[in-house]
């Protein structure tokens, strides 16, 4: 009986001194910031998500993000969980999501601003950086503008400059997606641009960001007016002004966007009005993780190498050293101060008639 007895004493005594080891987190739950249990940054398994603008595979902003967090992954080790979205309300119900399983950062591709500060007010610890985001005012909340009007300007100015020089012709066409702030702001610098350079551009809207087809016929109606460049800034609908451009004689090009798009046309795509998504996101994760990003706004541009003109690397030698100069020449006002890129209509007839 007292051998039992002392088995049974031994036995308790260990479920006792296992039971005030160290506590396991609760599921969802990080450690706050500056807390003796908070792991070294180098130990740390670091939780980080996006969420995509749209589907992936469309050649444009979508891969461009994808591409920014697998060359991430790719340096680091650190894996990134990526999510893709149908609706607009998809991007709440995902940021939220990220934010319940305890995410440490989660980027938002979309333009979802509005949608975002209940969100950041529900989940302080998780940091959410917000691609052409507006809000401000939250320690958990880095909103990235890109100072996409500086390209368009370069790339209207670019279009007349060429289209000159290829036949003579001092008017180039636009071809967005849908008319939103977004791409009205770069449309409209375009058209400044293009005025710059002695020449008009010529703008039109296929509906949405899918439709080839359309944009396809728009592409063509341009070329069919006598135009021999044709800007496409419509998304995954870009590929009908390339089939268009692809269906004419040599002599008629168009410009890609996002981070180049040449891959889609190489021997038609002159050049691109370029975000480097690709590049920045990378770089944006390894500040997150080294604790060197900031709240607030931040604004990326030329004078930054985040925006600009991408060349063609494959027919890019058909362009002559003097619009390349040129070129340069209206990069170094715009980054001084010196020309100041229209974003909409009021400020581009002030620019015309000025």
């Amino acid at each position: 009986m007292k051998k039992m007895l002392s088995v049974l004493l031994m036995v308790l005594l260990v479920f006792t001194l296992g039971a005030c080891g160290s506590k396991p987190a609760e599921p969802g739950v990080t450690e706050p910031a500056g807390s003796a249990t908070e792991p070294a940054a180098g130990d740390k398994e670091w939780k980080i998500g996006l969420v995509a603008a749209g589907k992936f595979g469309d050649n444009g902003l979508n891969d461009a993000l994808k591409a920014a967090v697998d060359a991430f992954t790719a340096d680091t080790g650190i894996p990134v969980t990526k999510v893709e979205v149908s609706e607009l309300s998809d991007h709440a119900i995902h940021a939220r999501n990220f934010g319940e399983q305890g995410y440490d950062m989660v980027i938002m591709g979309g333009t979802v601003s509005e949608l975002m500060p209940e969100v950041l007010e529900d989940f302080p610890d998780t940091h959410y950086i917000l691609n052409k985001g507006t809000v401000d005012g939250y320690d958990n909340c880095t909103s990235i503008q890109f100072e996409e009007p500086q390209a368009g300007f370069i790339g209207g100015a670019f279009a007349v400059m060429m289209s000159e020089h290829l036949a003579g012709v001092n008017k180039v066409g636009w071809i967005g997606g849908m008319r939103i702030n977004d791409l009205e702001m770069c449309r409209y610098s375009f058209q400044a641009g293009a005025h710059y350079a002695g020449g008009e551009a010529v703008e039109s809207y296929v509906g949405d960001f899918q439709d080839i087809a359309k944009a396809k016929e728009l592409a063509l109606q341009m070329y069919g007016e006598g135009m021999v460049i044709v800007q496409a800034f419509a998304g995954g609908a870009a590929n009908g002004v390339y089939q268009a451009v692809e269906s004419l004689p040599e002599g008629n090009f168009a410009m890609g966007a996002a981070t180049g798009q040449f891959n889609l046309s190489p021997e038609r795509i002159l050049a691109s009005h370029i975000i480097k998504t690709d590049e920045y996101f990378n770089e944006v994760c390894k500040q997150f993780i080294a604790g060197e990003m900031p709240a607030g706004i931040i604004k990326a541009g030329l004078k930054d190498g985040a925006t600009g003109i991408r060349i063609s690397p494959l027919i890019g030698d058909q362009i002559p050293q003097e619009i390349k100069d040129k070129m340069a020449e209206i990069e170094a006002k715009i980054v001084s101060g010196e020309i100041v890129p229209p974003t909409d209509e009021a400020a581009y007839n002030a620019y015309i008639a000025k």
